[in-house]
């Protein structure tokens, strides 16, 4: 895992950077959410604020000494190929804000290590390659999810908004001393410290969702990027789960659908929710390093449990 820290202020980058829209799945999705300039993004609502009469499944996955498949508590029915892009050679890298988010520590480990540990233990596990039964023969998804770490220097903020987050992206791959470059098979996942809002056209952190992915085109390359407040608010909360947890869940969540519907327009059911949504706040287990995650939906395809969601 590569670590690099910079200490240099945002270069917002406007020039060369365009938004594009998503297109494809309905309105009155509590998924579905768009930036405050208007494109759109795929959001995970707090957990209070999700009701269907299938919502019937427990938090925590019930003791399993194997495979578990448990019905999708939203959505409707298996998952489409609408034919947007999915990433064949996942990369994912986590930026954080600064070293406060990066630093704050939990049980002695600080933050990042802790999902630096949670995605190379999700890399390759069945909890990850489980969507490959989404990849198509164009565009196989590769079983190994490539992790990388960069570390900034940017003051907290009281608040954000997604144009700003992708404008803050944009930035680090221009700026002097940064690693990054603009990659479309990297997933650029952004952690925000405790008490920076980031918001959006349907609202704000911790207050309508508890994280988000979305795309936009710069300079001609599909960029995607993941968005993680810090969920040390009640309304990110679940009984007996930390902030580490939350954000390794939210991670969990993000990274599969980035790489499943990377546009908002491939993998996604006939009331337009992606592969986790179907299973959002349900069923939560750990890996086998202790990080928790939530379970994916499969469709059950030929090698592939299910159709439902899946508890290795």
């Amino acid at each position: 895992m590569k670590r690099v820290m910079v200490g240099i202020a945002i270069a917002a980058i406007l020039a060369g950077t365009q938004l594009v829209i998503g297109q494809g799945q309905g309105q009155g999705n509590p998924f579905v959410d768009h930036s405050d300039t208007g494109e759109t993004i795929h959001v995970l609502p707090l957990p209070a604020s999700l009701h269907s009469p299938h919502d019937t499944q427990p938090t925590d996955a019930p003791p399993s000494n194997g495979l578990s498949v448990f019905p999708g508590s939203y959505g409707s029915g298996n998952l489409i190929n609408h034919g947007g892009p999915e990433i064949s050679l996942a990369q994912f890298v986590a930026i954080y804000w600064n070293s406060a988010v990066a630093n704050t520590t939990f049980n002695g480990k600080p933050l990042h290590t802790i999902v630096n540990e949670f995605a190379n233990t999700f890399s390759n596990s069945a909890s990850y390659t489980v969507i490959q039964q989404y990849g198509t023969t164009a565009t196989p998804i590769a079983p190994q999810l490539a992790v990388a770490e960069f570390i900034d220097a940017q003051p907290a903020a009281k608040s954000i908004s997604d144009s700003s987050v992708r404008n803050y992206v944009a930035s680090l791959f221009t700026r002097s001393g940064s690693p990054l470059t603009p990659d479309p098979h990297t997933v650029y996942g952004v952690y925000f410290p405790s008490g920076m809002t980031v918001s959006t056209q349907g609202g704000r952190s911790c207050t309508n969702f508890c994280g988000y992915h979305g795309h936009f085109s710069y300079n001609g390359i599909d960029i995607k990027y993941a968005v993680f407040p810090y969920t040390d608010c009640r309304a990110c909360s679940l009984s007996g789960k930390t902030v580490a947890d939350i954000v390794t869940i939210v991670s969990s969540h993000e990274i599969r659908e980035a790489v499943t519907d990377s546009d908002l327009n491939a993998w996604f059911d006939s009331a337009g929710y992606e592969a986790d949504d179907k299973c959002a706040w349900h069923n939560l287990y750990r890996l086998s390093n202790g990080a928790w995650v939530q379970p994916e939906y499969s469709n059950g395809l030929p090698g592939y449990a299910g159709p439902g969601c899946i508890v290795p």
